[in-house]
């Protein structure tokens, strides 16, 4: 059974009116329900804004322009009306729903067919406008697109544009889907734990769908790692005393590992072929040819996935630049010019899979041993230097060195023999120990902006203050941590609404938890992460971070300045909540 999109617009339609997280896993339940295997991945890419698994890098490549002109070719209107319109009431979904009416005389027969839409004949032709390239593209993606729009009723309209625009704002994430899919499916979302094994390991959640709905829990057991699919990064914990690291990490030896100020990237070899993916699963391969090159020339196996840091080098000083200089390399254009300003060397530190073996399930010390053993080092490329005791002044020895050197610090590592990679986690195998850490009251925290305050004084007309949150991963929900008004320049004040635009929100969004007195003065979907460092972690009665429901008080930031943004990380991998309250108890 074929499933009409105006049943998917109507969910949408539900989802975007709660703001209850377990109302929104009964609603996309109930749709899953309905579905079939062959459209039930589809639900799942529209209910993200996708049209593909993230790792696809397949993008729609229709900018707000050009759907505000399907818009007004689909209502037979002209563009700069459609320009007045939008900027009167700021959604461009809301202003399809609006202007057009079936049947406009602007609209030939060929492009407004009487046939209603299907979830499938959407996601496909989201698809083909996504892959026309070349002279006169643009002309046929806003045709294609006015066809469909012209097609749907006042709610496929508003969500046809929204998803052509990138501007969603559903507030769902994979977490909530796995729920909502272990709700459908399995009976109840404390079910999760084997769907969000196979999406770490293969980051497709429409794949995961899909194998469950045709062959069930046992068929997505059988998920595993495949070449040219990201696996979601493992992650590392932190301690407040340099002491603890011995108390968290259960065995005898500990590698303590350089950490570096770089960009993580996962390589896949595949033959003579090399992809590049960021920590946050995009295909990053275009903006590192040089690693690409190296890598190709460094693996000596045949398959393998390989996690690392790509970190900005300057070979003629011998030493280590900062992260911002990595991040110029993020371009679409001048990719070779950027190449040779900024050269940067790929510091591998895992395995994840060799030559149609997966590694993720071995001990770190068996991994790190296979590594070394397919690389042939280079100026480019060499592992992760580390320093492997049992002993914490050598760790405490080796760290002092790291900083020395202008790195970050040190990530210590178990080597137990349950020392697996645990993908998609956070967990006491891992723990990173910076400088920031060993000022009695200085750390950073890496969170996602769900709010704003008005600004006023010299900041009237743009916020004063952003609303930051950290993120509870248990539960998939984002609470609030602090508010956020220091260490921004006037400049970075004047371009904050213009650069969360694409968040913003009428209501608070149902994955954002707050207390009754912390209510924003603007909403944002989480999408934004920031660099925050603060001076201490006090007990808070107004922010819901690690909420104690008998003292009625949360945790918050005391002190918070600004650092850096962080595009290359998702809300998903922002600081948890179970951090901070460990941070707290120190």
């Amino acid at each position: 059974m074929r499933l009409l999109f105006s049943k998917l617009a109507e969910t949408f339609q539900e989802l975007e009116e709660t703001s209850s997280q377990t109302a929104m896993v009964e609603i996309l339940s109930a749709l899953f329900q309905e579905a079939t295997s062959q459209n039930i991945d589809k639900l799942c890419f529209l209910a993200l804004g996708q049209i593909a698994p993230g790792y696809e890098d397949v993008k729609i490549g229709m900018a707000e322009r050009m759907v505000r002109s399907s818009i007004a070719l689909a209502a037979g209107k002209s563009d700069e009306e459609i320009d007045r319109r939008l900027r009167a009431v700021g959604d461009l979904g809301t202003i399809a729903a609006k202007v057009i009416r079936i049947g406009t005389p602007r609209l030939t027969q060929d492009l407004a067919l009487k046939k209603k839409l299907e979830v499938e004949e959407v996601l496909t032709g989201l698809r083909q406008i996504a892959a026309v390239e070349g002279k006169g593209s643009q002309e046929l993606k806003k045709k294609k697109l006015a066809a469909m729009l012209a097609r749907g009723n006042h709610t496929e309209r508003k969500y046809l544009a929204r998803l052509a625009a990138g501007q969603m704002r559903l507030g769902v994430g994979e977490m909530t889907l796995l729920d909502s899919l272990a709700t459908a499916f399995l009976g109840s979302k404390k079910e999760r734990s084997p769907l969000e094994k196979a999406y770490n390991l293969s980051s497709d959640i429409g794949h995961v769908s899909k194998t469950l709905m045709e062959s069930g829990l046992e068929g997505v057991k059988k998920i595993g790692i495949a070449v040219n699919r990201p696996i979601r990064p493992m992650l590392s914990q932190r301690v407040s005393h340099l002491s603890q690291i011995r108390e968290k990490i259960p065995s005898r030896l500990v590698s303590a590992e350089e950490k570096y100020d770089g960009e993580r990237i996962q390589a896949h070899k595949d033959n003579g072929r090399v992809r590049l993916f960021s920590r946050r699963l995009s295909d990053v391969t275009s903006h590192f040819p040089d690693i690409v090159k190296h890598v190709r020339e460094s693996v000596t196996a045949r398959k393998a996935i390989i996690d690392g840091e790509a970190v900005a080098y300057d070979f003629e000083k011998d030493m280590y630049r900062p992260f911002q200089k990595l991040m110029r390399r993020r371009r679409k254009y001048d990719v070779e010019l950027f190449a040779r300003e900024i050269p940067v060397k790929y510091k591998p530190f895992d395995l994840l899979y060799l030559d149609g073996e997966e590694y993720v399930d071995r001990s770190y010390p068996r991994r790190r041993e296979q590594l070394e053993k397919i690389l042939l080092v280079s100026k480019y490329v060499e592992p992760a230097g580390r320093k492997v005791t049992e002993d914490l002044d050598e760790i405490e020895e080796f760290f002092q060195d790291c900083v020395q050197k202008g790195l970050e610090g040190i990530v210590c590592k178990s080597c137990g023999e349950d020392s697996v990679y645990r993908a998609g986690a956070r967990e006491w195998l891992w723990i990173k120990w910076k400088p920031d850490y060993s000022a009695e009251l200085s750390d950073t925290f890496d969170l996602a902006v769900v709010g704003a305050f008005s600004g006023r004084g010299k900041r009237g007309g743009t916020y004063g203050a952003l609303l930051c949150a950290a993120y509870d991963d248990k539960r998939d929900v984002f609470q609030t941590v602090t508010n956020l008004g220091s260490g921004f320049t006037d400049e970075d004040l004047a371009g904050l609404p213009e650069k969360l635009a694409s968040a913003r929100k009428d209501r608070e969004p149902a994955r954002v938890d707050t207390t009754v007195q912390m209510k924003p003065d603007f909403w944002f979907e989480p999408e934004y992460v920031l660099e925050v460092r603060a001076s201490e972690i006090t007990k808070s009665p107004v922010h819901s971070c690690g909420w104690d429901a008998e003292e009625k008080k949360g945790l918050a930031l005391r002190f918070p300045r600004f650092m850096m943004w962080r595009p290359e990380k998702s809300v998903e991998q922002a600081t948890t909540v179970n951090e901070i309250r460990q941070m707290h108890k120190g």
